[in-house]
């Protein structure tokens, strides 16, 4: 990491990564402006940034004036936030609201009686400081994907997830949540021509489970791993880790805090799969999750 980039903005980049809004995400970018060097050498650093409040504004004003037509009526599509977003879907009564508030508690209505939930719940997963999105879908039920329960409305949330979580009490109600989804253009886990592929699992919310264990299985469905930096003579930042792609590399780190530390990255020193801790490695170095990574450019 250049000596010139304080500890305060690394912290404001990390905030805008996993921002879980457009106006957190400004919120973060301006706080980057504002702790950005502003000697010569940052110039094209204040320019980027520059162009990312102007663009983040421009699109918050687009989305305003949209729902400002709109007038009450109300959206069902959910934005993505955080490292990943995966849906919980299933039939009426099937333990969606249960599983939703045992994993990240957040406090949905949990009912005797079938559709309680009406709209999509969304829920934040805290995974070693990394935050996955979680979506409680509307029940589907047999025919859905033919327009049943507001069938396709909710089947377009799951094609636009990252993976999705089959939440069934028994084989018979695996089957119906499979073939609705598959009728309607998604499979899970094996590809088939012309359909989105998902990762998924199934889970019985009325069984008892390991939440520990659960937790990791579903950051699994993403693919991804966590990786936490660390500036020289500092403590790791675990409050905001990165969400990089399986396989990523010590470059990969320095891209995603900014372009600029990509092309002028030395090396790397990283604690973790290393075989000794702060051990020295290339730009190509490929990370495990939980690594710490230092940046030198």
């Amino acid at each position: 990491m250049p000596s010139n980039v304080s500890f305060e903005y690394e912290n404001a980049v990390s905030e805008y990564q996993q921002a879980a809004s457009p106006e957190a995400k400004l919120a973060a970018l301006q706080k980057m402006k504002s702790m950005a060097p502003g000697h010569k050498g940052g110039e094209n650093l204040r320019k980027d940034i520059n162009k990312k409040i102007a663009g983040l504004k421009k699109d918050i004003d687009k989305r305003k004036k949209i729902e400002k037509k709109k007038g009450s009526r109300e959206s069902i599509a959910v934005r993505k936030e955080g490292i990943g977003q995966i849906v919980l879907i299933g039939l009426p009564n099937s333990g969606k609201s249960t599983l939703l508030n045992f994993i990240t508690g957040v406090g949905t209505t949990v009912a005797p009686y079938p559709f309680s939930t009406k709209k999509p719940v969304v829920g934040m997963m805290d995974y070693f400081g990394g935050k996955v999105q979680l979506v409680e879908l509307p029940a589907i039920v047999e025919g859905s994907s033919d327009g049943k329960a507001d069938g396709p409305q909710v089947l377009s949330i799951a094609r636009n997830s990252d993976a999705i979580i089959l939440v069934a009490s028994d084989k018979n109600q695996e089957k119906v949540l499979v073939e609705e989804l598959n009728k309607s253009g998604i499979c899970l886990n094996k590809k088939q021509e012309k359909k989105e592929l998902k990762k998924s699992f199934t889970i019985n919310a009325f069984e008892e489970q390991d939440l520990e264990k659960l937790r990791e299985e579903i950051f699994s469905l993403l693919d991804k791993i966590l990786i936490y930096t660390k500036k020289p003579g500092s403590k790791a930042d675990y409050d905001m880790p990165f969400g990089l792609p399986l396989h990523s590399t010590t470059k990969d780190v320095a891209r995603h805090l900014h372009k600029d530390f990509e092309k002028k990255l030395k090396f790397a020193r990283v604690w973790g799969s290393t075989k000794f801790e702060g051990q020295r490695v290339s730009k190509d170095y490929e990370l495990k999750n939980k690594d710490i990574v230092e940046i030198f450019a």
